[in-house]
C-alpha cells in the first residue's frame, strides 16, 4: 500500500512535467522503451535491482547507457529515482503514469472473460456498450476461461460485470437453498 502511494506520487509528479512541456507522447515512449529494456536486458534489470552499486554509479551508467536514446524529462526522472533511492518503484510508477495518461485521455482498460474467443462483432457491440455506459473509450483485452460454460465477465477496475453461466446457476442454487 505505501509502496503504490510513493508510485504514485512520483508519477503524478511526472505525468504533470511532461503535460507542461507538451510531452505526454515522448514520456510515454520513453517509459515504454526503459521498461521494454528491463524486461529484455539482464544487465539493465541488476543495474536497477541491485542494493549493492552505488547510486553515483547506478546514474553514470545509466547515463551512458540511455544518453541520446530516451528525453531529457525521462532522463532527469529517472536519475531522480535513483538519486532517492527509489529506483524500485520503477514499474509501478510507469503503471501509475499509464493509468493517469489514460484518464487524461478518456480512456478506461479492461479484460472480457468468456468460455470461447469472441468474435470482432460481439467485441464491437460489447465495446459500444461499455462506452456507452461509462462515457469513456473502453479498451478491452480478450481473454478465454473455459469453466465459464457461457456469457462473459467484463472487469474495469473495481467494476465486474458478471454474465456467465456459471455465476446464473450460483445465484439458481443460492435462491433454492434459500427457499427451503
Amino acid at each position: 500500500m505505501i509502496r503504490s502511494r510513493v508510485a504514485k506520487r512520483y508519477a503524478l509528479a511526472l505525468f504533470q512535467a511532461a503535460r507542461e512541456k507538451g510531452a505526454l507522447e515522448a514520456v510515454e515512449a520513453d517509459l515504454n522503451l526503459l521498461k521494454a529494456e528491463y524486461e529484455a536486458v539482464e544487465a539493465f534489470r541488476r543495474l536497477i535491482d541491485s542494493p549493492v552499486i552505488e547510486n553515483q554509479a547506478k546514474q553514470e551508467a545509466f547515463r551512458r547507457a540511455f544518453s541520446g536514446k530516451i528525453g531529457e524529462l525521462a532522463m532527469n526522472f529517472m536519475l531522480l529515482l535513483i538519486a532517492k533511492n527509489r529506483e524500485s518503484y520503477f514499474l509501478p510508477v510507469i503503471h501509475h503514469f499509464r493509468e493517469l495518461l489514460d484518464a487524461h485521455r478518456g480512456i478506461l482498460r479492461g479484460e472480457v472473460l468468456a468460455p470461447v474467443t469472441l468474435s470482432d462483432e460481439q467485441l464491437k457491440r460489447l465495446k459500444a456498450q461499455l462506452d456507452a455506459r461509462t462515457g469513456k473509450n473502453v479498451i478491452l483485452t480478450q481473454r478465454v476461461d473455459p469453466s465459464l460454460l457461457g456469457g462473459f465477465v467484463v472487469r474495469i477496475r473495481d467494476t465486474i460485470i458478471d454474465t456467465s453461466l456459471r455465476h446464473q446457476l450460483e445465484r439458481l442454487k443460492q435462491r433454492l437453498i434459500e427457499q427451503v
